[in-house]
């Protein structure tokens, strides 16, 4: 028989969910001395990737809330962009980063998934005021008389908890049921393919100045991405529904079909071992709030994962909120505004990001091969047009770096921050 609890808990900050964009918003809380509550359903990190890369632009936010001294102590490599080959044309383009002036970081850290958010999970347990509850999970929200979020009931073990708290925050994923049940608008247009993730050595001819490669072909694009440890993650594009197919090859077979689309593989051992489908699907939910709770990653927004930025947006909210709820909790500006505020700022930069990031889909898979040919022969030619290869990459490198973003939001906050 289940047990049901008459205390109630009292905290400032309820977030759900304990993936990246719930811890990092339990670190962006930390030096405001507020009462944080995060609870997950489950009681480890995930093995699901969802992304390996810190950029410039989120490096700078971690290292202002105090946790990048403890992920450079962690194994990682830097990557200095992205090159995209093809086996016919050869190198298309490269997305350096290395000349960037606009971050004191050039570069983007990569660590394992889970280890980033095991990394975030463990700094922010490191305060007293953070309170990380796992193999929890909400079974409703509770609400004041006005109707607003006041609070959740939650089921730990055969326990329910009743919590209340000042504001709670969905960060419980792209299905989140926070969302769903403030009855927040979100459509899913799901890609017409999806990614098999598999690890493998890292080969001895890919060294020096590490970037991601993404090598492009007809049937789907293969990207290397450089882990520490002389390992590498690889994403294999296929269409849709036929990712089955591929976790039933042998290694052999798997194998051959990798050295077909990048035959530099061929002499390289397969990994199995935390191989996993990934499922493509961009969303951009109407409101980042709704009755006094927010919405913060995946549970606000999808998008494609060929600009590894999903995991960055998801800190990046994460830096703002906490800015304007803590003036709130503070009694500096009211409720409504700081979302208003919150929405205000990020759903623009977001929106961008799965713009870009949506069209990069097509490039990593074209169906039809003609159009296949057609867009690596317009890739190619650039190199003959003085300037516009450097122009272009050098825009992409401003996006992936998040450029002038920090001033920009400074601006549109600081009637709120300085003045409050």
């Amino acid at each position: 028989m289940e047990n049901h609890m008459d205390e109630t808990m009292l905290v400032d900050v309820i977030i759900v969910g304990g993936a990246v964009a719930g811890a990092a918003l339990a670190c962006a809380f930390a030096k405001y001395n507020l009462n944080v509550l995060v609870i997950d359903r489950r009681k480890d990190p995930g093995s699901m990737n969802r992304g390996d890369g810190l950029q410039p632009r989120t490096l700078e936010i971690l290292e202002q809330w105090g946790v990048l001294q403890d992920f450079q102590n962690l194994p990682h490599v830097k990557s200095y962009g992205i090159e995209l080959h093809h086996s016919f044309f050869r190198t298309l383009m490269k997305i350096d980063l290395k000349p960037l002036t606009s971050s004191k970081f050039n570069y983007i850290m990569n660590i394992p998934h889970r280890e980033i958010e095991q990394g975030l999970l463990d700094w922010a347990n490191k305060h007293d005021h953070i309170k990380i509850m796992r193999g929890t999970s909400v079974e409703h929200l509770t609400y004041n008389e006005h109707c607003n979020v006041n609070g959740i009931v939650m089921k730990s073990g055969n326990e329910h908890i009743t919590c209340r708290a000042k504001i709670v925050i969905a960060a419980d994923g792209g299905l989140s049921s926070i969302r769903k049940e403030l009855n927040i608008p979100a459509e899913r247009i799901v890609y017409n393919h999806e990614l098999i993730v598999l690890h493998m050595p890292r080969p001895e001819w890919f060294k020096g100045d590490l970037r991601t490669q993404v090598h492009l072909h007809r049937d789907g694009a293969v990207v290397l991405i450089p882990l520490p440890d002389q390992q590498m993650r690889i994403t294999v594009v296929v269409p849709l529904g036929k990712s089955a197919e591929w976790r039933k090859f042998t290694d052999e077979e798997l194998l051959k079909n990798l050295i077909k689309r990048v035959p530099s593989l061929k002499n390289v051992d397969i990994k199995r071992e935390g191989e996993h489908i990934y499922k493509m699907v961009r969303m951009h939910a109407d409101t980042y709030s709704s009755k006094g709770a927010a919405l913060i990653g995946d549970a606000a927004h999808l998008t494609h994962a060929s600009s590894g930025q999903g995991m960055n947006m998801a800190i990046q909210d994460a830096d703002v909120l906490s800015k304007l709820l803590a003036r709130h909790l503070h009694n500096k500006i009211e409720l409504d505004e700081a979302l208003k505020l919150y929405e205000q700022v990020r759903k623009p930069i977001n929106e961008d990001i799965i713009s870009r990031s949506n069209f990069m889909s097509s490039v990593v898979f074209t169906p039809n091969k003609l159009a296949h040919t057609g867009k690596m022969f317009g890739m190619f030619t650039t190199r003959f047009i003085p300037g516009l290869r450097y122009k272009i990459s050098s825009k992409i490198a401003l996006g992936i770096a998040g450029a002038n973003q920090q001033e920009t939001i400074r601006l549109q906050l600081s009637s709120v921050i300085e003045h409050t």
